[in-house]
């Protein structure tokens, strides 16, 4: 009598009523299938945010729990079954305790589930599966299911190589546009910069690069050339990413010494060589001739010497 009751109440509460097998009271309504005298829970995955996925950060997982079935699910466990390159963190339980869903309770009054999870720095783009287990009753009945979480690292990487004194050279060296490119020159102890310190790229796709000036000037003394050259100059890169992320990374470049100012200084020791050899030949010129002229008359002598022997 109960069936045939509960029976009644869904014909007059869903429509398009349309038995599919009898034997087991499964239904199928405008909204889907319904099954009778029974509990039935459907786990979907609704979202993921931020799609894709980041290496390295978190992303959280929300999935919406119905009960197709007539009969009240009591004592409803999920438990996350994170495995490389999804973690949870230290602390964080894979375990919730849902309790009681009732008897068709689906769509709205579904049920949402939501983790936080930790994606590996070194996870690979693509899609990475995890997985969920339910139990409900005394924990006898339990399934597990499957999901694909979509990765992909939405940052690029930069190289950047000093030309000369005032021009950098700056690379789009990873895999994405880097949007909204800016290049500074923070302030430090080594080096000081005439006039602006930053200069907008603007766009740079994967593979490109673009060149930057910049008034650089070291802070040290310009007679010590080596200690200079084992300077590194910071400089800090500001970009958006594929997510609109703004993101800021340093890179340290080895300064190569001012051209014109090594230039200067080869050019004042070569002066100085030739001053020196100047000054000396201008004073001791004469003096060396004079040694010369002797050297030559002594051979002579033991030249006509020798014959007078022989003879």
């Amino acid at each position: 009598m109960k069936k045939l009751l509960l029976l009644f109440i869904l014909v007059g509460v869903l429509s398009n009523l349309t038995l599919v097998e009898s034997v087991t009271g499964v239904y199928n309504t405008s909204s889907g299938l319904v099954y009778t005298d029974m509990i039935y829970l459907k786990t979907t995955f609704v979202n993921q945010d931020p799609y894709p996925a980041d290496p390295g950060g978190y992303v959280n997982l929300l999935f919406k729990i119905e009960n197709w079935g007539t009969e009240n699910a009591e004592n409803v466990t999920f438990e996350l079954l994170p495995e490389y390159p999804f973690s949870l963190d230290p602390g964080v339980s894979a375990i919730q305790e849902v309790g009681t869903i009732k008897g068709l309770q689906r769509g709205v009054n579904a049920f949402l589930l939501k983790y936080k999870v930790k994606v590996d720095k070194d996870a690979v783009d693509g899609d990475s599966e995890i997985k969920l287990k339910y139990s409900y009753g005394e924990g006898t009945s339990y399934s597990t299911q499957t999901f694909d979480v979509k990765i992909s690292n939405p940052r690029t990487d930069f190289d950047i190589v000093m030309q000369d004194s005032t021009t950098l050279a700056l690379a789009n060296i990873g895999a994405n546009t880097a949007y909204s490119v800016i290049v500074k020159i923070p302030e430090q102890k080594d080096f000081r910069v005439s006039g602006t310190s930053a200069n907008i790229i603007g766009n740079l796709n994967a593979g490109d690069y673009t060149l930057v000036t910049f008034q650089i000037t070291p802070t040290g003394s310009i007679t010590n050339v080596s200690s200079v050259r084992e300077k590194n100059l910071t400089v800090e890169i500001s970009y958006t990413d594929l997510l609109g992320i703004r993101r800021t990374i340093q890179k340290e470049v080895p300064f190569e010494f001012v051209s014109s100012i090594e230039n200067r200084i080869e050019k004042i020791q070569e002066d100085q060589s030739q001053i020196l050899g100047s000054w000396i030949l201008g004073s001791s010129g004469s003096l060396y001739i004079i040694i010369g002229v002797v050297g030559i008359i002594a051979i002579i002598a033991i030249i006509k010497l020798r014959k007078r022997k022989k003879k």
